[in-house]
C-alpha cells in the first residue's frame, strides 16, 4: 500500500531533511526509477557526475542511497519517497531493480536501542554535537557583540543600506549553525522599510536578539522547556519520531484556521487546531516544494478524533498528527465562547512570560465587527475595540459575514492587532 505524504513526513529524521527531501520530489533530477510491490528505487542527479543510487523497501522499512549522509533515510530516499506517495513514481522507465536493492539499511527506528548505533557511532554524533554548541556558542557571543555595536553607533545607518547593513552578520550564523539567527537577521530590512516609527520596532527586534545570546549564554542554568524554547528559537531541530515517541493527547482536534507563508522554493502552510474536549491549542506544519500540491489531513472546517504529540518546548503548541480514528469531517454545531479583549492580553502577557520571542498567538475573540474612520475593528461585549489588521478583501469579507452581529472571531494575535482566519458560528468559515 503506497504511504501518504504525512507518513513520508513521518519518517523524516529531521526538519531540515524533510525539506530537502520535497525539493527533490519532482521528476527532474530522477532517472531509472521502479516500483516493484513495495520496492522502489531510482537514481538521483547530485551535484557530482555520477548519480546517487537509491533503493528503499518500504514494507521494512529500509532504506539505501550511495550518498555520503548518514542520516537514515537521507534526503534522497525522502525525494522518492515524496514521488511515490503523491502518484509521481510509477516505474515506467522498465527498469529492473539493481542488485543492491534489497539490501538496503533498515532505518534506525526499525532497530533495537542496542543495535541502533556502535559505541563509535555513538561517540562521533556526541563529538559533532558539541562541536555545535561550540560554533554556536562563539557565534551568539559575536552576534552580542555586533548588537551593542548597532546601538551604541545609531539605527540609523542601518536605513542606508538595508538590505546589506545585516547580510554578513547573518552569514556569520549560518557558519555557526544558527539557521533561525539567520532568518531574524534577514527579516531585519522589512522592519526598516515598515514606514513611521520603523526605528523602534528595529529596536524591538535587536532587543530580542540580545535576550536570546542572552538565555543561550546561561542555558545551563535554565529550566528544561526553555531549554527547548531557546534552542529552537537558534536553529535547533527536534527528530518527528522522536516527538511521536512522546506522551500523546487525545481529542477531536478542529482546524480552525490556516495560513500560507510562501518562500522562494519550500512553502509553509499553519494549521491552527483546538480541541473540543481539552480546549488546547495546537500548530501542524505542512510543506509544499515547487508548488507541489498540499496535503490537507485537516481541511479548514472539519475535525478529525486522533492524537497530536507536541513538541518540547513552551508554551507547548507545535504539534504532529499521530494515530487517529477514521478520517476529517465537516464541523457543525459547535459553539465556543469567545474571550473579552482584557482576557485575551492576559494570555498574551502569559505567552511572552513563557516564550519573549514569539510572534503571535492563537485566539478567540468574541464581539461585533465594525468599519468606523477607515478602519477595521471588533468590538467585545465591554465595549473595548480590538484592531484588525491583515488584507482589505479578507477584513471586508469578516464584515460581511458577520454582518454586525456578534460571533466568534478566530485570529492570530500579535501587538499589532488580531489578523482574522475564520469565523465561528456553529460551523468554520474560513477566510
Amino acid at each position: 500500500m503506497a504511504w501518504t505524504v504525512d507518513r513520508v513526513a513521518a519518517a523524516a529524521p529531521d526538519s531540515a531533511s524533510e525539506v530537502a527531501g520535497r525539493r527533490l520530489a519532482v521528476p527532474a533530477p530522477w532517472s531509472a526509477t521502479g516500483v516493484d510491490g513495495g520496492l522502489l528505487w531510482g537514481q538521483c542527479r547530485g551535484s557530482g557526475r555520477t548519480p546517487y543510487q537509491v533503493s528503499i523497501d518500504t514494507e521494512g522499512p529500509r532504506y539505501k542511497c550511495t550518498c555520503p549522509s548518514r542520516k537514515f533515510p537521507c534526503k534522497h530516499a525522502l525525494g522518492l519517497l515524496f514521488l511515490w506517495a503523491q502518484g509521481q513514481l510509477d516505474g515506467g522507465d522498465g527498469v529492473a531493480p539493481p542488485p543492491t536493492a534489497l539490501r538496503a539499511e533498515p532505518a534506525p527506528a526499525d532497530r533495537s536501542a542496542a543495535t541502533e548505533q556502535t559505541p563509535e557511532q555513538r561517540a562521533a554524533a556526541a563529538a559533532r554535537a558539541q562541536r555545535r554548541i561550540e560554533r554556536v556558542s562563539a557565534g551568539m557571543v559575536e552576534l552580542d557583540r555586533w548588537l551593542a555595536d548597532q546601538v551604541r553607533g545609531g539605527l540609523a545607518r542601518a536605513a542606508a543600506d538595508p538590505y546589506r547593513w545585516a547580510e554578513p552578520m547573518a552569514a556569520r550564523m549560518v557558519d555557526a549553525q544558527a539557521p533561525a539567527v539567520a532568518n531574524w537577521l534577514r527579516r531585519l530590512p522589512g522592519v526598516i522599510a515598515s514606514g513611521q516609527g520603523w526605528p523602534e520596532r528595529l529596536l524591538a527586534e535587536l532587543s530580542g536578539m540580545h535576550l536570546l545570546a542572552r538565555a543561550w549564554e546561561r542555558i545551563d542554568d535554565l529550566p528544561a522547556e526553555l531549554v527547548a524554547t531557546v534552542r529552537s528559537r537558534i536553529g535547533f531541530t527536534t527528530a518527528k519520531a522522536e516527538v511521536l515517541a512522546g506522551e500523546p493527547v487525545h481529542d477531536r482536534w478542529v482546524a480552525v484556521g490556516v495560513r500560507d507563508l510562501d518562500e522562494e522554493q519550500v512553502s509553509t502552510r499553519r494549521v491552527w487546531l483546538r480541541g473540543q474536549r481539552t480546549r488546547r491549542w495546537a500548530l501542524v506544519l505542512l510543506h509544499s516544494a515547487n508548488g507541489a500540491p498540499w496535503e490537507m489531513p485537516l481541511p479548514p472546517g472539519s475535525a478529525l478524533t486522533a492524537d497530536l504529540h507536541f513538541y518540547p518546548g513552551r508554551p507547548a503548541l507545535r504539534a504532529v498528527i499521530g494515530a487517529s480514528a477514521g478520517d476529517a469531517e465537516p464541523v457543525s454545531g459547535w459553539r465556543v465562547a469567545g474571550d473579552t479583549a482584557a482576557e485575551v492580553g492576559r494570555g498574551w502577557a502569559e505567552l511572552l512570560a513563557l516564550d519573549p520571542w514569539t510572534r503571535q498567538a492563537p485566539v478567540l475573540l468574541a464581539g461585533t465587527v465594525g468599519f468606523t474612520e477607515g478602519r477595521f475593528g471588533l468590538t467585545d461585549a465591554d465595549g473595548v475595540t480590538v484592531p484588525l489588521t491583515g488584507p482589505e478583501e479578507i477584513l471586508w469579507q469578516v464584515l460581511a459575514l458577520m454582518a454586525g452581529a456578534p460571533a466568534v472571531l478566530f485570529g492570530e494575535w500579535s501587538e499589532a492587532g488580531l489578523l482574522p482566519g475564520s469565523v465561528i458560528d456553529g460551523r468554520v468559515h474560513p477566510l
